[in-house]
Order: C-alpha cells, then structure tokens, then sequence
C-alpha cells in the first residue's frame, strides 16, 4: 500500500522548489587562457569537486576496523570533447599548446564567460586525445576530438557576474 497522496506529495514538490532550480549539465563552457576565441567549440568536460582522494582503512582491535578520509584530492583527470571546424581551430590549438609546452589554465563556466553564475579555475591542465574517427559513411556527425584532460583543481570559485546567465 503507497502511502503517497496529493498532501503528502504536494509538501515534497514545496521543499524541492524551495531548494531552487536544479543546474541543467549543458549550461557550461570552458576557456583555455591563450585560446579564448575556441570556447564555444567544447562540447564534454569534467566540472570538478573538492572531496578526500578515498578511504584509509584504520585496523582496531580483534579484528575490527575503521574508515578515515585521505587527503584533499587536487589531481583530476575527465574526458573533453572538442569540435572541429574547417579551419582547422582545434588541431592548431593542441599544435600550439605543445609548442608552448603541452600545458595550460583554463577556467569552467557555469554559463558563458560573459555571463555566469561561477567559474572554477583549473591549473596546469594537458589533454592526452585519442585519435580521431574519420568515416565515409557518417555524413551525420561534425568531427569530434575526444581524450582525457589531466589538471589540478584546488577548490577556487570564482564569483559570477550574474544571477541569471539564460
């Protein structure tokens, strides 16, 4: 037997509303500093979190045993997807990030640069890409880079310049 009614639910749909509109995962765009101009042609990137690296087991006596978190995690790795464009935008800029030593900042909008709620600001950033698929049979897909991002997040949000970005 449910114990759901429009009472009980309707308290539910209250405190969930209260609590705010829930962030959408596409409103985000990322700006690599020295390529500021590509930001709209990131499709995936990971938005990082502050948490402990994992668990450290403590053993206790007769055999029992506790849990203590690790350290602050800084180093995070999560994939990136770029969009290419017939000029060619994105394979000269990893041309050029390598050229200026394979690393680089970028900053996470929650929004655009122009217009965010917040932004984190990620150091010392390289992506290792996998090659990309070129196929005669897909005439239905743009031409995607995909890889990994590696960098370092050290908790800092930086403060929007607006309350709404849509």
């Amino acid at each position: 037997m449910t114990v759901s009614n429009t009472a009980y639910l309707h308290g539910f749909y209250n405190v969930s509303k209260a609590l705010g509109a829930k962030v959408i995962s596409s409103d985000f765009t990322m700006e690599i500093e020295g390529f500021e101009q590509n930001y709209l042609l990131c499709k995936q990137a990971p938005w990082a979190q502050v948490s402990p690296a994992g668990e450290i087991e403590v053993p206790g006596p007769i055999g029992s045993a506790s849990w203590q978190p690790q350290q602050i995690r800084v180093n995070h790795q999560g994939q990136i997807a770029l969009e290419e464009t017939v000029a060619g935008s994105i394979d000269n800029m990893l041309i050029n990030i390598i050229t200026r030593g394979g690393r680089f900042n970028a900053k996470m909008y929650e929004g655009t640069p122009q217009k965010f709620l917040r932004a984190k600001r990620y150091e010392d950033c390289f992506i290792q890409m996998d090659d990309a698929d070129r196929d005669w049979e897909n005439r239905s897909q743009i031409l995607m880079f995909t890889g990994t991002m590696f960098f370092h997040y050290f908790g800092e949000v930086i403060p929007g310049n607006s309350g709404d970005y849509t």
